[in-house]
């Protein structure tokens, strides 16, 4: 991708001349969300980039501000659906788990205001690193070493607490992964052995929504990047990326199925309803039965309180938006979620240095969005990251074409007064 014909800090390292140590920090933080089962390492590196940060000097542009503002709003529903329950901790702990994923999307959004590219590829590595310790640690468990600490009954967990966020981040690792495969030659062999490292922790997730996660989002990744590639030996490599992924995962699993206990989990797994989803009191059923009641509560049952009225967690990120947060931060959320989806889709096929990213942070998204339906994941630190992936790149993309557009019309009127000024030509106006 060609990129600017002006210099454009969109594209360059600030001045301030410490970017080096920044993208080294913004790494390791990103790799080290995957050690959940040490949190306190993400939250520190977290307090100490945005501190530095803040302290080199941090850029906020007009396009980022409907992202801070329904954000902001989305917390003050949490507050104001807290106000009765102020004497219940697990509440309270709750809404300050939401602050902080609301600021540290807010943080992954504004760092990709300078220097975009390369501070995008250092979250990429980092994701693909923390992904790359979780699955092997979680394989390893899950071949009889220290299983106790790595698995969640029979299914992997790695180095997080569940195997559903497991299965997930490292999904959207994978397609971070894929999409470098993509459009980078150098390593190609060696990444994609990675790659099938990655994808075999999230099969042993034996997780049915980071299953889908995984193949949808590399389905959008192959689909987005074919409709926006004018490249044909780029669209001729995915095709080719494509088919070859599908036999050699089809083979990977083949092999992983002829351990009969490895099979067994998968044939129970495998279904799109288990017997907890169904009946009266199955999940879906606490869901139908929530809506008119939420209807009748404008503060919702409160911060992580729908399990109190239900016998479980409703597993719908938007009903649960409505129970935790209220009639305010449900909609509120409902409306970042569309304009999240509006502004990341208009980056995707916005001719820039960043159309490859957008893709790749569409496709992470998108399947993570329909996952929202099936479980919980309004704290889901990785998919907090996700969200602002997208509209840092959104915003970067809109301001990269609003500096492209000044550029070439100061460079056509630049070209008029030249041509009005040649000696010899008749510059009278016509009559």
């Amino acid at each position: 991708m060609r990129h600017s014909p002006f210099p454009t800090p969109l594209l360059m390292p600030p001045a301030h001349g410490q970017e080096g140590l920044l993208l080294c920090l913004l790494f390791l933080m990103v790799a080290s969300a995957s050690l959940v089962i040490v949190d306190i390492i993400y939250a520190s590196l977290m307090v100490v980039l945005t501190s530095l940060s803040l302290l080199l000097g941090i850029r906020i542009d007009r396009g980022n501000m409907p992202f801070i503002i329904m954000l902001l709003v989305y917390n003050l529903g949490a507050l104001m659906a807290l106000q009765p329950h102020l004497n219940d901790e697990i509440a309270r702990e709750f809404v300050v788990g939401t602050a902080f994923v609301a600021i540290s999307s807010t943080f992954y959004m504004l760092i990709l205001n300078e220097n975009a590219i390369a501070r995008f590829e250092a979250i990429r590595w980092g994701a693909v690193t923390g992904a790359i310790i979780a699955s092997l640690a979680g394989i390893a468990g899950y071949l009889g070493y220290n299983d106790s600490a790595l698995l969640h009954g029979s299914r992997v967990a790695g180095t997080f607490k569940d195997p559903n966020v497991f299965g997930s981040a490292t999904a959207a690792a994978a397609v971070l992964l894929a999409g470098n495969i993509l459009t980078s030659p150098r390593l190609r062999l060696i990444k994609t052995g990675i790659l099938l490292i990655i994808m075999l922790g999230v099969f042993l997730s034996f997780s049915r929504g980071s299953w889908g996660n995984l193949v949808l989002g590399l389905m959008v990744l192959f689909g987005l990047t074919l409709i926006t590639s004018n490249d044909a030996a780029m669209r001729s490599r995915v095709l080719i990326a494509g088919l070859v992924g599908v036999v050699v995962a089809g083979l990977m699993l083949a092999v992983v199925l002829t351990n009969e206990e490895t099979a067994a989990l998968f044939a129970d797994r495998f279904v799109l309803q288990k017997d907890y989803d169904a009946g009266p009191s199955g999940r879906f059923a606490n869901q139908m039965r929530a809506i008119p009641d939420l209807l009748g509560r404008p503060l919702g049952h409160g911060p992580n309180r729908f399990s109190l009225f239900y016998p479980e967690n409703p597993h719908n990120t938007y009903l649960m938006g409505f129970s935790t947060y209220g009639w305010l931060g449900g909609i509120t959320f409902l409306c970042f979620i569309i304009t999240t989806i509006y502004v990341t889709m208009r980056a995707v096929f916005t001719r820039s240095p960043f159309q490859s990213y957008a893709v790749q942070a569409a496709a992470m998204l998108l399947p993570h969005l329909i996952q929202n339906f099936q479980i919980d994941t309004d704290r889901w630190r990785h998919l907090f990251m996700i969200y602002g992936l997208c509209w840092g790149v959104a915003v970067v993309t809109q301001r990269y074409r609003g500096e492209y557009l000044a550029y070439a019309h100061n460079a056509y009127r630049a070209a008029a007064n030249r041509w009005a000024g040649t000696p010899g030509r008749d510059q009278s106006s016509p009559a």
